[in-house]
């Protein structure tokens, strides 16, 4: 197929190499794009450090340059989506709100979720010259749907599969996401309730792995001392293949991003995708997740995964789990079986049926 428009811009919203899922997603699809032989260039904020991200994510071959993060006024707008025009055929960025204006033809607004309503006539006027919305999950689309008035296309964001699925785990929990605290906390706390209680109840032979980025040290502090006494294990800032290892070895993923939460008064707290339970489906971990918001696409309760609302829930689900080895393998595999869906062949052929034609 002859590839029509050769030049493509990629901006990420992330403010450094740590603020994991919107990253990884921009990178997969920049990566997907490369590999159409497209002349892609990739766009983060100054206050992000290249280094840092192509240590984090393996991206040595992509095309990376920053910019400076400030607010721009019409006219500053206006010269900016001139020479952007001239210079690319195709863009994408990754915005939570009404972006700035672009002129270019083939241009799409990738989004998380959208942060902020488009209410004012200058936010619809910039989100019209923007020809395509991507979200990244049907919970976001209805809520672009809601918010912005605009319809999008749904590309989840994609995850390398492995070859085969590990057997013999042991029973192991994961929790990924990053340390802090408020409404957007993973809720790591509950997490290590959950376990303690399940440990305390003859269930010793497991422990509990807690990975992701520290934005609140305090926070971490007194999830330590929390776990103390326990066998909870802190991966702090930890190694993509360190995290790859610890999946392959464990047997559940637990998440409790979400807990507490009326996802129709504050859908901006449940998690609008999430991308490392379906890496963790991709490792054979059986996922528990808090039953809401883009949980409820990736995870079908009782089919691949588990979906739960209460701590009891929780332990109820573990429990069943670690006293049925048959049911822990039946489900390891459909988990496995499951992020297929998520692969990157499938989600190149959506993104390059979308940009090249």
């Amino acid at each position: 197929m002859e590839v029509k428009h050769k030049r493509v811009a990629i901006y990420s919203n992330a403010w450094n190499a740590n603020a994991g899922g919107g990253i990884a997603y921009v990178l997969a699809i920049a990566k997907i794009l490369a590999n159409t032989d497209f002349n892609v260039t990739v766009y983060f904020y100054e206050s992000v450090s290249v280094n840092a991200l192509k240590a984090l994510y393996g991206i040595e071959n992509l095309n990376i340059k920053t910019l400076e993060r400030m607010p721009l006024p019409l006219t500053a707008q206006l010269k900016y989506a001139y020479n952007e025009w001239l210079s690319f055929d195709v863009v994408i960025l990754q915005a939570l709100e009404a972006p700035r204006l672009t002129f270019v033809k083939k241009s799409f607004i990738l989004c998380d979720f959208p942060m902020k309503a488009a209410v004012t006539l200058s936010d619809r006027v910039r989100l019209k010259t923007w020809r395509h919305v991507i979200a990244n999950s049907k919970f976001t689309k209805e809520w672009i749907l809601q918010k912005w008035k605009r319809s999008a296309h749904v590309v989840y964001p994609p995850v390398e599969n492995t070859t085969r699925l590990f057997l013999n785990k042991n029973e192991d929990w994961v929790c990924i996401g990053r340390f802090n605290q408020g409404k957007r906390s993973k809720r790591q706390d509950m997490v290590i309730e959950s376990f303690i209680d399940v440990y305390k109840n003859g269930k010793t032979n497991c422990k509990l792995h807690l990975i992701g980025f520290v934005e609140d040290s305090a926070f971490v502090n007194k999830l330590k001392k929390q776990a103390e006494g326990f066998p909870v294990v802190f991966h702090e800032n930890c190694p993509l293949e360190k995290q790859k290892h610890i999946l392959e070895q464990s047997s559940f993923y637990v998440s409790a991003c979400g807990y507490g939460i009326d996802e129709k008064k504050e859908p901006m707290f449940v998690e609008h995708y999430g991308i490392s339970v379906v890496e963790a489906m991709a490792h054979g971990c059986i996922p528990l997740v808090v039953g809401k918001g883009g949980h409820k696409e990736t995870v079908q309760h009782k089919e691949n995964g588990y979906h739960w609302d209460t701590l009891d829930e929780l332990k109820s689900f573990i429990m069943s789990l670690i006293s049925n080895k048959a049911l822990k393998d039946e489900m390891s595999k459909k988990a496995f079986l499951k992020a297929s869906d998520y692969s990157y062949q499938t989600v190149a052929e959506q993104i390059n049926e979308m940009v090249i034609n």
